[in-house]
Parts: structure tokens; sequence; C-alpha cells
């Protein structure tokens, strides 16, 4: 039985690594966003690879030095969570996910109402819907939910009711 390699998520390359992760964004983008062009997916493309990632913290999933998918964080928020088409569904989402988790108590995500498929992944993995946004970032007409996810809070190993912890 052939093992596997393993998954590895690494910090972004800045400018080195541009490229690769705007081919995954947009192998992501033209298997599961349906609604949109190609033309539009061409505009969108140039705005992506020089503007949008740039602002980003980014953190890559890659297998034998072979990109899978990214996450841009900006702040507690998911700006962007791409699979390639041929590793989706195989806990990369997942793990890159995990990884924002682990970087803040308290995560939000965008979700176009477009891709239910998205809203699905991000419920299953504690998301909830807190509202609904008419427009997308750039004033886009494209109706997006806002999800949030927030970690449990510590256990109170120690809370006896009624002792006020003061000395």
């Amino acid at each position: 039985m052939l093992a596997i390699p393993a998954l590895v998520l690494r910090p972004g390359r800045g400018p080195d690594d541009l490229e690769e992760l705007t081919n995954v964004w947009r192998d992501s983008v033209e298997a599961t966003h349906h609604y949109l062009s190609l033309e539009a997916i061409e505009r969108l493309e140039p705005v992506v690879r020089d503007e949008y990632l740039p602002r980003l913290r980014i953190h890559v999933a890659e297998r034998n030095g072979c990109t899978l998918g990214f996450i841009g964080m900006d702040s507690q928020h998911v700006a962007m969570l791409y699979v390639a088409d041929e590793a989706r569904s195989t806990g990369v989402g997942g793990a890159l996910l995990d990884w924002a988790k682990e970087q803040s108590p308290l995560l939000s995500v965008d979700v176009n109402e477009h891709n239910p498929r998205a809203a699905v992944f991000y419920a299953k993995r504690g998301f909830t819907p807190v509202s609904r946004l008419e427009r997308e970032a750039y004033g886009k007409p494209q109706p997006l939910l806002r999800m949030l996810w927030e970690s449990a809070p510590p256990a109170l190993a120690h809370f006896r009711p009624g002792a006020s912890g003061v000395s």
C-alpha cells in the first residue's frame, strides 16, 4: 500500500507564490463558481493576483511541493479560502481553516449565496450565519452570507458558585 505524502502547511512567500496561488484560485473558481462567466473570471484574475493576494496574510497547503490550496486572512476575517479542484474534499480546506482557528478565537467569513457548498463547508466547521450582505466587497450585487466562528471559552475548572475569587 502506497503512503500518501503528508500535507504541509506553510506561510505564504509573497511575490514568489503569486502565480501559483492565482492558478489555484482560478482552478477553484472555475470548478465552483458557476454563476461567474469566463469573462468575469478573466477580469477578476489580475485584481486577485495584483491587488487582493498581496494585502492578505497567506498560508499555503502543499503536498510534494505542489500547491493544493491557500487561505488569505485579513485580521480575523477569512478573506479567501481556495482549494484546487483535484484536491477538493480531501481535507485541504479543513486543514487550512484549522490553522486559521489556531490563530484567533474569533473568525468571520463572507460566503456567496450562489455557492451553497461553501456555506455547508463552513457550517460543518462551526460557523454560524449572522447576517446577509446584499453586495460583495467591490459593490457588485452578489448576496453574501456573513458567518462567524468563536472558539469555546476555556473550562472554568476552578469555578465554585458563590466564590468571589477576591482575597
